[in-house]
């Protein structure tokens, strides 16, 4: 599996450079990066508490100029017509691109970027600097690509999750920093992480530039039924606390 991933990664690199030779593309968020960094700090908090922020709500998605089977964007005075993700192509190998959504005060494109080998998909979360024209690719825990992070309330980090598909109580949380564009390949860096292997991630949002909420989804089976509940976490990047859920 591992291997797939590598060569669908290697034409993945070499259908951006076909675009053009003047942008950079950059891995993100290696878990070895992270494992080497404090950990995200969580108390349990309530549903009430939650519905008391909406920082973290995703914006609603901007219209692009598009196609029937491209979209444009443009990124430091270069466009480019990306091909549109279409999951009925019958062949494996790259799908195209799906837009995810447009940061306007970060100035950043999110979208992912879809193939597969041997019948399986995968797909990567990638962030487009409209200003520099760096390509930052989140790199997952699994098979599929991460979910479309959240900028915290003053953009200095952006938060996000990935949910294991075959452990439906498993995921993991990530947060990038955000630093100065006076070094394009540093803008973003691994900050703080998070494992959990007793629920899954429904929603998040941020109370502030340190601090965030998690909905948590619980599956459980017992007698042949399935259910699932909720509960609700405040986690914090300051590493001088440690508690954990």
């Amino acid at each position: 599996m591992g291997l797939f991933r590598n060569i669908l990664f290697l034409l993945l690199l070499l259908s951006l450079n076909s675009f053009s030779q003047a942008k950079k593309q950059v891995n993100v968020g290696y878990m070895e990066d992270y494992e080497k960094l404090p950990k995200i700090s969580f108390e349990k908090t309530t549903a009430l508490v939650y519905e008391q922020y909406s920082q973290g709500k995703m914006q609603p998605k901007i219209k692009l100029k598009e196609t029937k089977s491209k979209f444009l964007i443009t990124a430091k005075g270069q466009t480019y017509w990306l091909k549109k993700y279409d999951p009925n192509s019958g062949q494996d190998g790259f799908k195209g691109y799906e837009f995810m959504n447009y940061f306007p005060k970060l100035n950043m494109y999110a979208l992912t970027s879809n193939s597969t080998a041997e019948h399986l998909g995968f797909s990567d979360m990638i962030l487009i600097d409209s200003l520099t024209n760096f390509w930052y690719s989140i790199v997952s825990i699994g098979d599929g690509a991460v979910e479309t992070p959240i900028p915290s309330v003053n953009n200095k980090y952006l938060l996000y999750f990935y949910n294991e598909v075959y452990q439906p109580n498993r995921c993991m949380i990530g947060v990038l920093k955000l630093n100065s564009r006076k070094n394009p390949s540093k803008l973003l860096t691994a900050h703080r992480s998070f494992e959990s292997s007793k629920w899954a991630v429904d929603q998040l949002r941020w109370i502030d530039d340190q601090s965030f909420l998690v909905k948590a989804v619980v599956r459980t089976k017992a007698d042949g039924k399935r259910s699932e509940h909720f509960e609700y976490y405040k986690g914090t990047i300051d590493p001088t606390q440690v508690m954990r859920p």
